[in-house]
């Protein structure tokens, strides 16, 4: 199975499947050397074709400069793209490390008659690995994927792209239902080495991942005749403009057909329940962000009639819809909210941003609102960062404008319950940032979280408040270059035990906080530059090491 040269060497070859430590189809070559012998690999082949990816280890440890020696063994690693019974002939060859003896060996096998390159159709693949390290089994996450591919190996990424599973002891193929969206070009006039024609989207698709482990997802492309997928979404969209209505397995949405904002969620799950608002103003659930600047009157972005832009991003996997703009009254702050549904995934992501343009004076400036009847928010139950879970009947607290409940700006969340319906909606905090563009220190003013209740539940996260407070007349100057970002997600659930529910809550707190580790390899093209490719720089500096 192997050749021998003037170190007697015996080589054997194996045939590997996509694997997370090497995502792609690989062969493994396998061999030892004699006393005192040291080579450098330069060039490895398969049936003739020079390889461009190739790993090296010696006794399992990589070998960034492709060195093999003597005293253990030497594993080189090829990415193949065989197929099931091809016969496979591998050579390797380099020179000793002054240069002088040539070095040889090679191998062959015949590929096994399973688990080979899922479909020739399709000439390329990026391999994506998503590794599990929070220690709870993932089961459609949500994986959203930026590849940059070159432009001449695809036509069309949301006709042809499939992303396919492969088992890593197996080699089994299974096609995962996947989106392509937000596709652009970077074209060149002078293509070389230094610029090539890209072509970019991103993919999304619900990952299956075992707690702390890894699988391996292939994003095959290169297909220009592939044809359309037959993939059954569970996610309908439905309506048109800014009144949507999102309906998959946990829920039912309805948005503000002049805002946009969350206006009802319907929890279904075997359950007849909706958790709405409608007694006041707007009458909309989601009301954040929100600025309050008298004599200005109090705005949200749940009062916009249309916000300035809007836009959306419908598919089989997810919805998203975004909108940005100023506020009436405040042209001071540039908001934006972005709202994502997904198939099979119980909980709905809300992102909001808050840009300060110009210093304003304010007495509130809030993120984290939701509205509620309090017909259907009977109870509240909240998680302190330090772990301990509360909870309490919401009129036992003091009623506005008093308030209930007041809570740490980074509680991890949230949630109401109506025992009775078996029904409860819960608010986890994924992320929070703020910051000064022009340096310095974000300004907030005494940040936290709070409830209120009067005939409907309120619940906020103050960035700056000092409307309800000792000092109710003072005004909080807010610089021009502050900006507020969060992420929470809305979580309708079927309300069971209360410590089975807050365990429910309490992992996709997890989930989200600590999401998947996603890496992308790709293959190296002939047109890859062969050697390091100097930056262009200001002002020249060593920037690489010896050998």
């Amino acid at each position: 199975m192997g050749s021998n040269n003037r170190d007697n060497v015996s080589a054997k070859v194996n045939c590997f499947f996509p694997t997370p430590e090497h995502p792609f189809y690989h062969l493994r070559l396998y061999f030892n050397l004699g006393r005192n012998s040291e080579y450098r690999i330069n060039k490895v082949l398969t049936n003739g074709r020079q390889v461009n990816d190739f790993f090296i280890y010696h006794n399992d440890v990589y070998q960034k400069n492709k060195t093999v020696r003597s005293g253990g063994l030497n594993e080189i690693i090829i990415r193949c793209d065989w197929k099931c019974g091809e016969d496979l002939i591998v050579q390797a060859s380099g020179t000793s490390a002054d240069k002088k003896q040539p070095f040889s060996l090679s191998g062959k096998i015949t590929a096994p008659s399973y688990g080979g390159y899922w479909d020739p159709s399709w000439k390329y693949y990026a391999g994506i690995v998503c590794k599990e390290t929070a220690g709870i089994s993932r089961k459609g996450e949500p994986v959203h994927v930026t590849l940059a591919l070159y432009s001449d190996r695809v036509t069309d990424p949301e006709q042809e792209l499939r992303v396919i599973a492969v088992d890593s002891e197996t080699g089994a193929a299974e096609d995962i239902p996947s989106q392509v969206y937000a596709k652009s070009n970077y074209t060149c006039e002078e293509p070389g080495e230094r610029y090539q024609a890209t072509t970019i989207f991103e993919v999304a698709f619900l990952a299956d991942v075992p707690a702390n482990s890894s699988r391996v997802y292939l994003a095959f492309y290169g297909n220009s005749d592939a044809g359309d997928t037959e993939y059954i979404s569970g996610l309908k969209t439905t309506g048109s403009g800014l009144g949507l209505a999102l309906d998959n397995q946990f829920y039912n949405v309805r948005l503000s057909e002049k805002s946009g904002a969350i206006d009802e969620i319907s929890v279904k799950m075997g359950l007849d329940c909706t958790f709405d608002h409608h007694l006041e103003t707007n009458g909309a659930l989601h009301w954040n962000p929100g600025i309050y600047a008298p004599p200005r009157p109090w705005m949200h972005a749940s009062d916009w009639d249309p916000p300035a832009r809007y836009s959306s991003i419908q598919g089989k996997i997810f919805t998203m819809t975004k909108r940005s703009g100023t506020l009436d009254h405040y042209p001071e702050a540039e908001i934006s909210i972005t709202y994502t549904f997904y198939d099979r995934v119980p909980w709905i992501l809300m992102s909001s941003t808050i840009e300060i343009n110009k210093d304003i004076d304010v007495k509130a400036l809030r993120n984290g609102e939701i509205v509620l009847n309090r017909k259907i928010a009977e109870e509240f139950a909240w998680r302190e960062p330090g772990g301990t879970t509360g909870l309490m009947t919401i009129t036992d607290g003091p009623r506005h404008p008093r308030q209930a409940k007041v809570l740490s700006h980074d509680t991890p969340w949230v949630c109401f319950f109506n025992r009775s319906l078996k029904c409860g909606l819960g608010m986890v905090t994924v992320d929070l940032a703020n910051f000064r563009k022009d340096g310095g220190f974000s300004r907030t003013f005494q940040p936290y979280s709070y409830l209120h209740w009067g005939p409907w539940v309120y619940y906020a996260r103050p960035l700056v408040y000092t409307f309800i407070s000792s000092g109710p007349g003072r005004f909080i100057t807010v610089p021009a270059g502050n900006a507020y970002y969060e992420k929470v997600a809305f979580v309708p659930v079927r309300f069971e035990k209360d410590s089975q529910t807050y365990q429910y809550i309490e992992q996709i707190y997890t989930q989200l906080a600590k999401s998947l580790y996603i890496s992308v390899i790709e293959d190296t093209d002939q047109r890859a530059p062969k050697k390091w490719m100097d930056p262009i720089l200001v002002e020249e500096f060593e920037e690489m090491e010896d050998d």
